[in-house]
């Protein structure tokens, strides 16, 4: 009786040796990320249940985009070669190969750990809406931006059906930048030589500013005006009878009266043929002396645009 037991025993050990099996571990693994940074290296988190991988990036490092380094599971690969990203690309995934064909895709989600919330310095009062002329190139914006980077900044007039038209560097009165200071005691980022798009319709709109993954927008909206039109250094010569261009790259040519010149002490008009904002054509009479001519404009009820620069006007 005991040999039989020991027996049964034995069998019963043997039997459920055989049917014991651990899975197969999966061989389409992404099983490291990393990405270097000035003092070393930044580790993405692989959340295997809902593949992900969750990169965090300090706001300091300034990054636009990331060089990736990825470990696999042994003899696997990527479906695509790894290739720099766009820190605010959200839709970056990442397909792995296994020996076996098998694969595993993993979605990428990049955490820019910035400082918020972003607050801007109102432009605008609850009495007072502050005005900005069309195409004007030197628009401020200021807040707690903790970047001097001007390519990760943007600024934006917003209109009623939320559309963004953005108000972008102008080098008119010098380089874009941002400057810092403290203002009442609060660190300040001050991000000038911003132009009204020329495009724009005169209006009421708000001001929105993005810093990476940051947006904020302004409580009191401003209000978008023709201003008083200017007309680029642009210095011509043309003959008797003929047409010229003059043009503007900043507030725009608008109820664009007269263009004249002085013939002896006469004021003699040159007819405005056409004009849209930006551009317009200028015909010289037949019977206008040939000679150097300074020219000056008229728009609206604005004060005379006396150019300084010259027509010069020969014979056909």
């Amino acid at each position: 009786m005991q040999l039989l037991c020991i027996a049964l025993t034995v069998a019963t050990f043997t039997a459920c040796k055989k049917t014991i099996g651990l899975e197969p571990i999966p061989a389409n693994k992404i099983t490291e990320f990393k990405v270097a940074v000035s003092d070393g290296d930044i580790f993405g988190a692989i959340d295997e249940t809902d593949k992900t991988i969750t990169l965090y990036l300090p706001y300091y490092y300034e990054l636009d985009v990331i060089e990736p380094v990825i470990k696999l599971s042994a003899g696997a690969k990527l479906s695509e070669t790894p290739a720099p990203v766009a820190v605010l690309d959200a839709q970056k995934t990442y397909t792995v190969i296994a020996a076996d064909q098998s694969t595993s895709t993993y979605k990428l989600i990049i955490k820019l750990n910035q400082i918020s919330p972003l607050a801007l310095t109102e432009l605008s009062t609850v009495t007072n809406t502050y005005t900005m002329a069309i195409g004007t190139y030197d628009v401020r914006v200021q807040g707690n931006f903790n970047i001097a980077d001007v390519k990760k900044i943007k600024a934006y007039l917003v209109d009623k059906t939320h559309k963004e038209y953005e108000l972008a560097p102008s080098s008119a009165l010098g380089t874009p930048g941002v400057s810092v200071a403290m203002i009442g005691a609060v660190k300040t980022y001050t991000y000038g030589y911003l132009q009204v798009p020329q495009t724009l319709d005169t209006g009421t709109y708000k001001v929105r500013v993005k810093v990476q993954a940051l947006t904020a927008e302004m409580k009191y909206p401003v209000k978008v005006v023709y201003g008083r039109p200017g007309i680029n250094y642009g210095p011509v010569t043309v003959k008797q009878g003929e047409t010229f261009k003059i043009n503007s790259s900043q507030t725009i040519l608008h109820d664009f009266k007269e263009f004249y010149i002085m013939v002896n002490g006469q004021k003699t008009l040159l007819p405005i043929v056409s004009y849209t904002r930006t551009e317009a054509t200028i015909r010289v009479p037949d019977t206008v002396p040939p000679g150097v001519y300074t020219p000056t404009a008229a728009f609206g009820t604005w004060p005379l645009l006396s150019l300084n620069w010259a027509v010069t006007v020969t014979a056909k």
